[in-house]
């Protein structure tokens, strides 16, 4: 990151790109807001964290991780971003049955809502959307549901991967409002944690029975092989790439 990029101008997204881009967005936007319709997703209700008082599992992930100066902005967004998704998680119970919907639960990342610009992946490229940055959350959910052996009932990979991510499949779970999510079920009732440190997201699952907390889920050699596979992208504030429709000179 920051270096000069080896991407060509026939590399750059085209307005009909981004243009086609929006229009199938919206299209999958309608419709999976009818099918959520006909087959609702109730919201997790909060509990008592004292009728959970094992941590079962726990994912801790660096806030700040090596970027270019330029990106602190949308560093701070994504920070601010993931702690106004935490609130929505936090003390939340998933009973057997149950379904987590990451949207669900978290609902819209919209400006009206409080969410700012953070780093979104997109086309091959980490460009400042609102909302930006939640990746992060969903991939510790992920790392925990597969850790417990959760049946994953929906989770997206990401096709390109910024530089800073961890090369860790059990993480990869890409989000996009609504239609990509994240959603697993659990075969015993758990409560979450989810909160910021000065430095870390810090995401934890309680049960109401002990279990050892080590992290046993681990993806196929397949999978692992395919993500590590996965193209490293680059980012509009920091590629050097003038030409590009989403270049940010210095960061602005």
């Amino acid at each position: 990151m920051g270096t000069e990029s080896k991407r060509t101008t026939a590399d750059h997204p085209s307005l009909l790109s981004i243009f086609s881009f929006r229009v199938k967005s919206k299209a999958l936007q309608v419709r999976r807001a009818v099918v959520d319709t006909m087959t609702r997703i109730p919201r997790l209700r909060e509990g008592a964290i004292e009728n959970f008082p094992f941590v079962v599992a726990e994912s801790a992930s660096p806030l700040f991780t090596d970027h270019d100066l330029r990106e602190r902005t949308l560093v701070l967004g994504k920070i601010e971003n993931l702690r106004l998704a935490c609130r929505h998680i936090h003390h939340c119970v998933l009973n057997p049955g149950e379904t987590f919907s990451f949207w669900r639960q978290v609902g819209p990342p919209w400006r009206m809502r409080g969410f700012v610009q953070g780093r979104e992946v997109r086309q091959g490229c980490v460009i400042p959307t609102t909302g930006g940055g939640l990746c992060q959350l969903s991939g510790s959910l992920l790392e925990l549901a597969m850790s417990l052996d959760f049946e994953l009932v929906e989770r997206h990979r990401h096709t390109s991967l910024p530089a800073d991510v961890p090369d860790d499949a059990r993480r990869d779970a890409t989000l996009f409002w609504n239609y990509v999510d994240l959603r697993f079920r659990s075969p015993v009732s758990v409560l979450f944690e989810s909160y910021l440190t000065a430095d870390s997201l810090i995401v934890r699952l309680r049960g109401k029975v002990p279990r050892s907390p080590v992290l046993h889920g681990r993806p196929s050699e397949s999978d692992q092989a395919r993500y590590s596979q996965q193209p490293v992208v680059e980012s509009c504030f920091t590629c050097n790439q003038s030409g590009c429709l989403r270049h940010h000179p210095s960061g602005r």
